[in-house]
């Protein structure tokens, strides 16, 4: 039986609207990972007018999760048990494509794929997950989501988020990072060749200090530099700029 590859992703919540966010999604996969794939989507509202002919997979509620607006949560309901088949690449609504993905469905095969957590630009060693761009074979890893379910209310109130249960579980289990350079923040390794922090909430770059989200609006300015290495596929917003308030975003946007 052929491999069947999916790429995921998990829109809940009204943060992202879906004709927007994921559509960009799959027109940017669809241009940059060169092999069958079955693109889909979790979500809470499958009636949306968008999924008319996008595959969706309703996800469970979880009231817990929606407390607070604490939809990340979801991300856990990728690993269900006999959900997916085969591998799975899961990319963030809030990422950009700018190179080709085939690569991390090939990296290290068997093992967990995750990428090191942006504050590695300043914290050595640093051990967190960054949930962003993740590439696993499903059946491999059901146990994840069994053991999230089992204490699921303890860890929603005692972690800040997905990215911390997959950190402690992967601790016992195969993984790999991502090499450095395929799945880069944009303000920190990207924008002005990376911005240094400098404080809570404060950052220094080559033009002086900015501060999220006041300056926000100087993301928006045409012609900001970025420098994007060769290696470079995906660019991930976390937190503040989206990425939709940068023309870097406007560089890369796919029009059907």
């Amino acid at each position: 039986m052929a491999l069947l590859i999916t790429v995921a992703c998990v829109c809940v919540g009204t943060k992202y609207d879906p004709t927007v966010a994921v559509e960009q999604l799959r027109l940017s996969v669809r241009r940059h990972l060169h092999t069958n794939y079955e693109f889909v989507v979790l979500t809470d509202n499958p009636q949306h007018p968008y999924y008319h002919n996008i595959k969706t997979i309703t996800v469970d509620d979880w009231p817990s999760a929606n407390y607070d607006r604490k939809y990340w949560w979801y991300k856990m309901q990728l690993f269900k048990r006999n959900q997916f088949r085969d591998d799975v690449l899961y990319l963030d609504l809030d990422t950009v494509i700018t190179g080709k993905l085939y690569k991390f469905l090939d990296y290290e095969v068997g093992k967990f794929g995750i990428c090191q957590d942006f504050n590695r630009k300043w914290i050595k060693d640093y051990t967190v997950c960054n949930s962003s761009v993740m590439r696993w074979h499903a059946p491999s890893w059901y146990r994840m989501y069994d053991e999230f379910v089992e204490n699921m209310e303890s860890y929603i109130k005692d972690m800040a988020g997905d990215q911390d249960f997959i950190t402690q579980y992967l601790k016992q289990h195969s993984k790999v990072w991502w090499p450095t350079e395929w799945a880069m923040s944009f303000k920190w390794e990207l924008y002005k060749g990376g911005l240094i922090q400098a404080g809570a909430g404060m950052f220094q770059s080559a033009d002086g200090v900015l501060s999220w989200p006041a300056d926000k609006s100087k993301y928006a300015v045409p012609n900001t530099p970025w420098v994007i290495p060769s290696e470079c596929s995906v660019a991930v917003f976390h937190g503040d700029p989206n990425p939709w308030d940068t023309d870097f975003y406007q560089h890369y946007r796919i029009k059907d």
